[in-house]
């Protein structure tokens, strides 16, 4: 399992916590703002939706700075969907659902350029069950032992498979971000800890009895995950270097960000008494 932790619109690596316990640290330089297109087509309701925005230097506040005025279309098995803005740099589609095997192909027109992109959603690997076990390695500043979800399901023999998994306490969605592939796990049943630092000893990130957990299980094809994946790229870079190069986009037209078709399931849980 790698973690990674970032901000959509920033576009910055902060930390990579893998199984392993393999920490990456990417200390990024500042840079001329950037646009940012980040699109979906999930197969819910709902789930069709581009976030347009400026990045932001790595010393400003995450705030998200949408841009207007696009305009936004996916077009899938010869049916074109156009998506109207619902707030500023939101761009959404209220009838498009996908559907796993499909591909769709998103085109985003701003400022007389035209940036491009197709993901194809993969079949869907279910969420079998989320539980909590106590981790081992840490504590918060009461020296009490954290805990971390697990997520079980079963991997498909004989396909690659790339998943995207996204952690809520109490409806808050933890700021990490979760990835995972099959490279070693192929057709296997798996059992992947959602390892993360809680190093501002935020309690609302906690995992506490009482509290209700919720995982959501996204399949992701290989090129979103080689963008969340290459957020990691250029670990070193500091004020005196040249800064680490901009993460694998499967975006064309030289932008930040990505498009993914994916199928989504997700488990809810009480979280028990240790």
């Amino acid at each position: 399992m790698h973690t990674i932790r970032f901000s959509a619109i920033l576009m910055i690596l902060l930390g990579l916590l893998s199984s392993c316990e393999k920490v990456i640290d990417l200390k990024l330089n500042n840079s001329a703002p950037q646009t940012v297109i980040e699109g979906t087509v999930s197969n819910e309701a709902g789930g069709a939706k581009v976030s347009i925005s400026l990045s932001k230097k790595f010393t400003d506040d995450s705030s998200f700075e949408g841009i207007s005025g696009a305009q936004v279309t996916v077009e899938a098995d010869g049916t074109i969907y156009n998506f109207d803005p619902t707030a500023t740099g939101v761009y959404q589609n209220a009838t498009l659902v996908g559907i796993p095997g499909h591909t769709y192909h998103l085109t985003v027109k701003l400022n007389d350029k035209t940036y491009t992109s197709t993901s194809t959603m993969p079949q869907i690997v279910k969420l079998d069950s989320i539980y909590v076990v106590d981790d081992e390695l840490s504590t918060n500043k009461d020296k009490t032992k954290l805990r971390i979800a697990v997520v079980k399901y079963q991997d498909p023999a004989n396909v690659q498979n790339y998943y995207r998994f996204i952690e809520y306490i109490d409806g808050r969605k933890e700021k990490s971000l979760f990835i995972d592939e099959d490279e070693f796990t192929n057709g296997q049943t798996v059992n992947s800890r959602l390892n993360f630092n809680n190093d501002n000893d935020d309690p609302a990130r906690e995992i506490r009895t009482g509290k209700t957990l919720m995982v959501e299980m996204e399949c992701i094809d290989a090129a979103v995950y080689k963008y969340l994946f290459s957020l990691n790229s250029g670990s070193t870079g500091n004020d005196n270097n040249a800064a680490p190069s901009n993460p694998t986009s499967n975006i064309t037209g030289g932008v930040l960000g990505y498009f993914s078709a994916y199928p989504i399931t997700r488990k809810t849980i009480t979280v028990p008494a240790n």
